[in-house]
């Protein structure tokens, strides 16, 4: 369908893409390590809040909600997966069913405690 050269050039060209993405991201946590240490080495106080909103992260407090958020979606999934088992009629059918339900159940009631957990912690 497609010719070799082609298929080789878009490989290439693709790979390069990959290199050139982390070598500017590499950079760019370089520059940040930087100023946090000149910051640090200065005697700037840093508090945790800050040093999340320097990495992009959001706050704990945002990551449990959007943990919950997909703890529940996921157990719902599960859940349909498992009623899906009802209706089945054959034995390896009810299994393959029962095995798809299982893991976005578990993963789901993972998240859910995961984040009830980081919200209690202080």
């Amino acid at each position: 369908m497609f010719d070799a050269h082609f298929l080789g050039s878009v490989i290439v060209a693709l790979a390069l893409l990959i290199v050139i993405h982390q070598l500017v991201r590499l950079a760019m946590v370089a520059l940040l390590h930087r100023t946090l240490r000149r910051a640090l080495d200065a005697g700037a106080p840093l508090t945790t809040e800050q040093l999340d909103r320097a990495l992009g992260r959001a706050p704990a407090a945002e990551r449990a909600a959007v943990d919950r958020r997909n703890g529940w979606v996921l157990i719902a999934i599960g859940l349909a997966c498992a009623g899906c088992v009802a209706l089945q009629t054959g034995e390896a059918a009810m299994r393959a069913a029962a095995g798809a339900a299982l893991f976005p159940l578990l993963t789901g009631l993972a998240l859910v405690l995961m984040a009830r957990r980081s919200a209690r912690a202080p």
